[in-house]
């Protein structure tokens, strides 16, 4: 009878492994990129609330900022 050792599992047992973990770093990369894409969105409101003198509560703020966010979610769909 021949004994099966682990050295000839070793490429079955790696390549479960990167499929399981395939699902992980998939979101990882989304969530990485889904921060940079709010970093940008905080940066240039915060770029348009010191340039106008609009703070975000005021309603001239999201009339200035709504187009670029739409702009800007527009394009990130496109992109991904």
């Amino acid at each position: 009878m021949k004994t099966i050792t682990i050295t000839e599992y070793r490429p079955m047992i790696f390549s479960e492994l990167a499929t399981q973990s395939e699902p992980v770093s998939r979101q990882r990369r989304r969530l990485a990129a889904d921060l940079v894409a709010v970093a940008g969105y905080g940066v240039v409101g915060l770029w348009l609330s010191f340039d106008t003198g609009f703070a975000p509560w005021q309603w001239q703020f999201w009339l200035m900022f709504a187009p670029l966010f739409a702009a800007g979610e527009l394009a990130w769909r496109a992109v991904r």
